[in-house]
């Protein structure tokens, strides 16, 4: 294991302001602490404690100097992490860090003389807990579940998957995540009927050719891979039916939606649809369907007829990234609406009108 970095070169810190003693104006005052700044691995193997890094002041040249530290990871929980070696300021970390539960330690050093006198103000460390890439990806569910038209044009959105990852994004790429399709099954009429963004993980048409009678059902094996593609990878599987032309009226179906935006007049094309139920135990959503909008600011059915049962639903309307689209910024990153289903046999349409800082809906025929 490489041992805990920090920068070895030792600087007296620039003149800085200081609060004066009452009644005193602002005043300079060169401040004699010789701190560097500290960078520490998480997982660390040991042997603990390990040093860090040794906290000096100038003043050991006049008088005999004790050093404390006091912070979170000293002397407020998590206590005891971080130690400081009485007489020599050595800094020292007992136990290996973990960044996913504590990215940053932020402590203060103490300097007494030997009748318990400050020699010195208490200055800041920061501790800063470097990530490894010690996560995998996580995809939202194991199975994604959508419908898509046959004779779909190539480029067609069809279902968009999710993975997180809870290594670092800011300073590294470990928890940059990469989609991929490793698998299409059947591999008719070609291999490549559909491509993923590897970025977004949305997942298009890429190809002619989509026959309900031929291959009614697309099963596709999606990779997600952190560190941009060449790290730790995770797996989940992509159900596509593929929806023959004579049974594909938008109208058809216990639950549909339709969206349009006000800002235009005109339908809102390409926004993206989720559908979840409200389940036990917990409670907690699980996600049922994906579908998109057409032309016309419609989907397929959300529910196909029969399909419904009573309980609570919930829309997820994605209009941040439809207004980024249309190159605006949207106030509302997404758009959620929650509603119970009472009788099952009844047909329910749930329309949305949106714009930029606005939405609107109601219970529609």
């Amino acid at each position: 294991m490489s041992p805990c970095t920090f920068v070895l070169l030792l600087l007296v810190l620039p003149d800085v302001l200081t609060f004066p003693e009452p009644g005193h104006g602002l005043r300079r005052q060169k401040r004699d602490w010789v701190i560097p700044p500290i960078n520490c691995p998480e997982n660390e193997r040991g042997p603990f404690p390990k040093k860090l890094v040794q906290i000096k002041s100038n003043k050991d040249k006049e008088t005999k100097v004790f050093y404390s530290i006091t912070g979170q990871g000293a002397d407020t929980p998590p206590v005891g992490v971080f130690t400081i070696e009485r007489e020599t300021g050595w800094l020292e970390v007992t136990k290996p860090l973990d960044r996913e539960e504590i990215d940053k330690y932020v402590l203060f050093s103490h300097a007494v003389s030997a009748n318990g006198q400050p020699v010195e103000d208490p200055m800041e460390i920061i501790i800063t807990v470097t990530d490894r890439n010690d996560n995998r990806p996580v995809f939202a569910q194991a199975v994604f579940n959508c419908t898509v038209l046959e004779g779909a044009e190539p480029g067609t959105p069809v279902l968009r998957v999710l993975a997180t990852d809870a290594d670092d994004t800011a300073s590294s790429n470990n928890g940059v995540v990469v989609y991929s399709i490793l698998r299409q099954t059947p591999d008719q009429p070609q291999p490549h009927m559909f491509a993923i963004n590897g970025s977004t993980g949305v997942i298009s048409v890429a190809a002619a050719g989509l026959v309900a009678q031929a291959v009614p059902e697309y099963t596709l094996e999606i990779q997600a891979a952190d560190a941009e593609g060449y790290g730790l990878q995770a797996t989940a599987t992509a159900l596509i039916k593929v929806q023959a032309e004579g049974m594909s009226e938008t109208a058809n179906g216990s639950l549909t939606t339709h969206v349009l935006n006000t800002a235009t007049g005109l339908p809102a094309a390409g926004l993206a649809v989720r559908l979840a139920q409200l389940q036990e135990p917990g409670p907690q959503w699980t996600e049922l369907v994906q579908r998109w909008t057409d032309k016309d600011g419609r989907c397929l059915p959300l529910l196909a007829p029969g399909k419904a049962k009573a309980g609570t639903y919930k829309l997820r309307f994605e209009t941040a990234a439809y207004w980024q689209g249309l190159g605006h910024a949207s106030f509302y990153p997404f758009v959620e609406v929650v509603f119970t289903i009472a009788d099952p046999t009844q047909r329910l349409h749930i329309p949305l009108l949106i714009s930029p800082y606005s939405y609107t809906t109601y219970r529609g025929s």
